[in-house]
């Protein structure tokens, strides 16, 4: 799956727009920017996989505005890696069946901070909740009967999120973050091939920098 014409001009235009503006937002205290790394733990709904084992990566940049001093609204432009893997057995030689799909992933996300350090001025612990919309831009299959879909696979990806911020100071933080998608990457119709229907959700543990 390849990124079209109007994709890659309109990420280019995010990317833009949010540079532009987290240098804007650099000078004034009601906004800040930062940067994100962290690793994935992927599943999918009808792989024949129930557990987090496919691991990946993520990492991108974020934006805060600042609403007042317990709470931010936060948009952040993300690299993301999803899918899932069979887990190894012992003393079974069948292969794994792997699914990959990397996703631009944009989350809005609503925090509310408490545990308040008055000495360095900053909160360690930020909750929260939110809404992402990820776009697929490639995927791969290996193993796996699930290829069928790969033609019928759903580029636009809509989410929900719940995470949790612990902040060492006020610019180191480390995170774990839960994402569910809210609609099927694949559903089984009459017209697409008979395969179950496919909802993805995955986990996210990673570090953030408050600039």
């Amino acid at each position: 799956m390849r990124l079209s014409t109007i994709d890659k001009g309109l990420f280019t235009l995010i990317v833009f727009i949010v540079f532009i503006q987290t240098n804007n937002f650099a000078q004034q205290q009601r906004f800040k920017a930062g940067l994100n790394i962290g690793l994935t733990a992927a599943q999918i709904n009808g792989d024949e996989s129930a557990e987090f084992n496919k691991l990946g990566f993520t990492a991108g940049v974020r934006a805060y505005t600042i609403l007042n001093e317990k709470s931010d609204i936060l948009i952040e432009i993300l690299f993301s890696q999803r899918g899932s893997r069979t887990k190894v057995l012992n003393g079974v030689t069948i292969p794994q069946k792997i699914i990959n799909l990397n996703y631009i992933e944009v989350p809005v996300i609503y925090t509310f901070k408490d545990w308040y350090q008055e000495e360095e001025d900053y909160h360690k612990m930020h909750f929260q909740a939110g809404l992402s919309y990820g776009r697929l831009f490639s995927s791969q299959f290996e193993n796996t009967a699930l290829e069928v879909t790969a033609p019928f696979l759903r580029e636009n990806d809509f989410s929900w999120l719940a995470g949790i911020t612990f902040h060492t100071n006020a610019h180191v933080g480390f995170y774990a973050r839960y994402t569910r998608s809210i609609n099927l990457l694949f559903r089984n119709e009459a017209d697409n091939p008979n395969a179950n229907s496919l909802l993805s959700f995955f986990l996210t543990f990673g570090g953030t920098y408050v600039f």
